[in-house]
C-alpha cells in the first residue's frame, strides 16, 4: 500500500514536472495534454488516470509554488533576529514578490490565462484561499495566526500582483531589486493605512 501511494506521488510529480516545461516554453492556452504526455514516460491511459485537463495541472502546479513560498518564507523567519514586526514582515513580502523563479513564472502564466477561461477565473478564489490559508495561518515558523492579518485584503493581493507581473512581464525585476528598499517602505505604509482603518 505505502509502496503503491509513492509510485503514484512519483507519477503525479513526474506530470507536474513535464507540465512545467510545457507551460515555461508554450504558455498555458497553447498547451494541449498530448504536449505534456509526451514529455513523460506514461501511456495516455495512465496519464489520464491522474490529470483530465491543464487547468487542473495548473492548479496543481500553483499549489507547488505555496510549498515553495511557505519555504523560503520559513528560511527569512530562520535568520531574522527578533520578534515578527512590520519591518521584517515587509522585507518578507517584497522578497516573495521579487523572487526569481519557475513558479512565479508559472503563476503569471496561470493571471494571464486566467483573464479568458471561466475555469481557472473559478479556481483563483480557491488558490488565494488556500494561499492565505497556508501562508498566513501561522504556518510560518515564528509567527501566529493573524500576523498576517494585513496581507488578506483585496488591495494587498492586487498590489503583490501588479509587481509580481511587473517582474515577468515587463522585465522589471532588476530594477524592482535595486531599489527594494523602497518596495519595502511601500509595503510598511500601507501596513500603516491599515491599521488606520483607511483600506477599502
Amino acid at each position: 500500500m505505502i509502496e503503491k501511494k509513492a509510485n503514484r506521488e512519483i507519477r503525479k510529480k513526474e506530470i507536474l514536472d513535464a507540465a512545467k516545461k510545457v507551460f515555461l516554453r508554450k504558455g498555458f492556452d497553447t498547451t494541449t495534454m498530448e504536449d505534456i504526455i509526451v514529455e513523460t514516460s506514461l501511456s495516455r491511459g495512465g496519464f489520464y488516470y491522474y490529470y483530465k485537463n491543464t487547468e487542473d495541472i495548473l492548479l496543481d502546479l500553483m499549489r507547488e509554488g505555496n510549498v515553495y513560498r511557505m519555504t523560503k518564507m520559513n528560511e527569512f523567519m530562520a535568520t531574522y533576529d527578533g520578534q515578527l514586526d512590520h519591518q521584517s514582515l515587509a522585507e518578507m513580502l517584497v522578497d516573495k514578490m521579487l523572487d526569481n523563479n519557475e513558479f512565479m513564472s508559472l503563476y503569471v502564466i496561470y493571471l494571464q490565462a486566467m483573464k479568458n477561461n471561466e475555469k481557472l477565473k473559478k479556481l483563483y478564489s480557491v488558490l488565494v484561499d488556500e494561499t492565505l490559508y497556508s501562508e498566513y495561518g501561522g504556518d510560518i515558523n515564528g509567527t501566529k495566526l493573524g500576523d498576517f492579518e494585513y496581507c488578506t485584503t483585496d488591495l494587498f493581493i492586487y498590489l503583490m500582483n501588479t509587481v509580481i507581473l511587473g517582474c515577468e512581464i515587463l522585465d522589471a525585476r532588476e530594477t524592482y531589486l535595486k531599489n527594494r528598499g523602497f518596495f519595502v517602505d511601500v509595503v510598511k505604509f500601507y501596513f500603516k493605512y491599515y491599521e488606520k482603518g483607511k483600506v477599502k
